[in-house]
């Protein structure tokens, strides 16, 4: 995989590699691409390791190729001394994923799930059982297939020209060679068949393993032999008792007719061997481990059960009974594996480990888009568009940012930015507390502040507003202007009547209570009213498989069950973050797949029994799952709610239906959305404002 990266990613990619030696004494001699060197038992070399990648700006992220028996200590042990230290994003392969882990190996497995920011497994069995048996893994598994060598499709007779194996019908098996390979079960299935097919020959590719020679010789091999013998086989079974190169091996595998894989370990969840045999283009009877189950078709081969000799020689008769069919086979074998080329895997697990890496917080952009009045609303590309003005909604998002910023100890740059945020809301309220929200360019309200509902605007700069109001580490001048506009609105403007606008005054109120002790039972109030009317917009509108509040899923819609859970944390009300916490759930299996979030789409909402929408996605969507999720997180403490927040940001980053970034590294800013089949490259204020708020509230969740 190592190479494949580096060839296939060329320059924009450095791979190094740790090597784990036996024992201090052992020497190899590695390729350049090894950097380091350890025992795999000091428990010292692993945390050092740690160290020096920590204090290696070059380095982005690490790598780990689990399995249990190539790190030192019982169970590959040793391998949690480098996560425990280690800071860098960390991806950990599960090469083996057993459903019935003894109690050390699940002890082991559990701390690796904990340190890992993503599980990478082959197989989607081999998912569930992770995510069944280890539940604070929901959300960061993903399955990347096991990777096989490029070569072009062929038919068998020009390679057994090349190999001297004219004339015979060519079934082969390769691996080191072990009991648990199950050859022997091969062979004893092999008579019946060369009855009907006497040119039949069995190669066996491979050295025996070395820890099966070092513990019991060539024991196995001689038992192979002897019962080659003894059924009468010897001019039809032909060992190669060597290791192959790559180049050797293909060559064997495109002479091959049918590759036997033979496994007798049910939980074997992957083999390299019977990878690569498909990926040569050949039909392959295998016996029935998880890789297997999941490719293997009646168009690419057969099924059997393991250790079972006689269904082995029924499934040689039937593929050789056609062949027509059989040749047809091989064009399918070879066609469905494409995707598991070592260069599609790398680029795989290049782009995962990027997208579990959160760029550091640039502010670039925002500064660009704003002026000494506010944060203009459009942009053309990359540059501000201020013929279109400015909105309340992008301001008030601003300032939330702002203050959160300015609570983290960031630069001054960013009171100053907040000043001129307030500043704006502040223009933008009436003498009744109300807003307006669009403002031209000219600096005067628009006649589109008569023509549209502004509830949600309104309240979303409450929260704003709640967020100043709270902030101690804001001068109390600053939080005093916050709320005088803050009490103005509550006393003289209109009470918000729409569900998303209710939930937003519901976070603003709930900020700011504890700011506010004068007007704290007022607010308190005023929270359980808003609550009270989503638990009924829940229960009117909710049927056995749909649990929400309206009867479609539009935008925003995190913010919902957010709302609820929030009320439910002031209130010390049960009904209020059970139905959060339901309906967030909901929300989550309508829009995660396996490895992506899918937010929907804005060119049509989703309603109930209908076909949902994937086109025209916007970053505010998955801003507003992200606190969500980070909310309910805050709520139960449970891992998936994290690890499903960081999924949902690695939609800026390019886990997405276009597998396109729309965070744009070089301006600091976000793209406005996703097509069907491009991405809008505009780089306006709510799209920045998501992006900004989503990688300040996953960096939060990860400290």
């Amino acid at each position: 995989m190592l190479q494949s990266s580096q060839k296939f990613l060329g320059s924009n990619v450095i791979c190094k590699v740790a090597a784990f030696n036996l024992t201090p004494l052992d020497t190899y001699k590695y390729p350049s691409e090894v950097e380091w060197e350890i025992d795999q038992n000091n428990a010292k070399a692993y945390s050092n390791l740690a160290k020096i990648m920590n204090n290696d700006l070059s380095i982005s992220g690490v790598i780990i190729q689990h399995e249990y028996g190539i790190f030192g200590g019982v169970e590959g042990e040793k391998i949690l001394s480098f996560m425990k230290v280690c800071k860098k994003p960390m991806l950990v392969t599960l090469h083996t994923v057993l459903p019935h882990p003894h109690e050390k190996m699940n002890e082991v497995t559990e701390k690796i799930v904990k340190f890992a920011g993503t599980l990478v497994v082959l197989t989607q069995k081999s998912k569930e059982i992770v995510e069944q048996l280890y539940p604070q893994s929901v959300g960061k598994v993903f399955v990347i297939p096991h990777g096989i060598h490029g070569s072009s499709f062929s038919t068998p007779e020009k390679y057994k020209d090349k190999l001297e194996l004219n004339n015979h019908i060519v079934v082969s098996t390769f691996g080191l060679l072990s009991r648990g390979k199950g050859i022997h079960y091969a062979i004893n299935a092999l008579p019946t068949v060369i009855k009907k097919y006497p040119t039949l020959l069995y190669l066996i590719l491979g050295e025996t393993h070395p820890v099966v020679r070092r513990n019991e010789g060539e024991k196995y091999r001689i038992e192979l032999l002897n019962l080659i013998t003894k059924l009468g086989l010897k001019k039809h079974v032909k060992f190669y008792d060597q290791y192959l190169s790559l180049s050797d091996l293909i060559e064997f595998l495109k002479a091959t007719d049918i590759y036997i894989a033979t496994s007798t370990n049910p939980n074997q969840a992957v083999s390299g061997t019977f990878s690569y045999a498909l990926g040569t283009g050949r039909a392959v009877i295998s016996t029935e481990f998880a890789q297997a189950k999941e490719i293997i078709t009646d168009e690419t081969g057969r099924l059997v059960p393991i250790k079972d000799s006689p269904a082995l020689t029924a499934a040689l008769l039937d593929l050789l009974s056609n062949q027509k069919r059989l040749k047809q086979m091989h064009r399918t074998a070879y066609k469905i594996t494409r995707p598991m080329l070592w260069s599609n895997v790398a680029e795989q697990y290049v782009n995962r480990l990027l997208r579990m890496t959160i760029p550091a917080m640039d502010t670039k952009h925002l500064r660009t888009m704003t002026d000494d009045f506010g944060l203009f609303q459009f942009a053309s590309f990359s540059i501000p568009n201020t013929k279109y003005g400015y909105t309340l909604d992008d301001n008030a998002r601003a300032l939330i940012l702002c203050s959160w910023l300015i609570r983290q100890k960031h630069s001054k740059q960013a009171e100053a930015l907040l000043m001129i945020y307030l500043s704006f809301i502040k223009r933008c309220q009436l003498k009744d507390g109300s807003f307006v929200n669009y403002i031209d360019h000219s600096k005067s309200p628009t006649g589109q502040n008569n023509a549209e509902d502004l509830e949600d605007s309104q309240s979303r700069a409450l929260w704003a507003l709640s967020e100043v109001i709270s902030n101690n580490s804001l001068p109390l001048n600053i939080r005093n202007q916050a709320k005088e506009l803050f009490l103005l609105n509550l006393a003289k403007a209109p009470k918000p009547t729409h569900i998303r606008a209710r939930a937003f005054t519901i976070k603003a109120l709930a900020i700011a209570q504890e700011s506010l002790p004068d007007e704290r039972k007022n607010l308190l109030v005023a929270i359980k009213t808003h609550a009270d009317i989503l638990m009924s917009a829940v229960k009117n509108n909710s049927v056995k498989s749909w649990h929400w509040f309206e009867n479609n899923l539009s935008y925003n819609n995190g913010i919902l069950p957010e709302s609820l859970l929030i009320a439910g944390t002031i209130t010390n009300n049960e009904d209020y973050t059970h139905n959060g916490i339901l309906s967030l759930e909901f929300l989550i299996d309508k829009t995660f797949s396996s490895n992506i979030y899918r937010p929907i789409g804005h060119s049509h909402w989703y309603n109930h029994n209908q076909k949902r929408s994937t086109h025209d996605q916007q970053p505010e969507d998955p801003a507003s799952m992200i606190l969500a999720l980070a909310c309910a997180h805050k709520n139960t403490h449970n891992e998936k709610y994290r690890n499903l927040a960081i999924k949902c940001f690695s939609w800026f980053l390019g886990n997405n239906t276009l597998n396109r970034p729309l965070y744009d590294n070089k301006t600091g800013g976000c793209y406005d959305g996703l097509g069907q089949d491009n991405v809008n490259v505009n780089q306006g204020a709510e799209s920045l404002i998501s992006y900004l708020m989503s990688n300040y509230t996953v960096k939060e969740l990860n400290t």
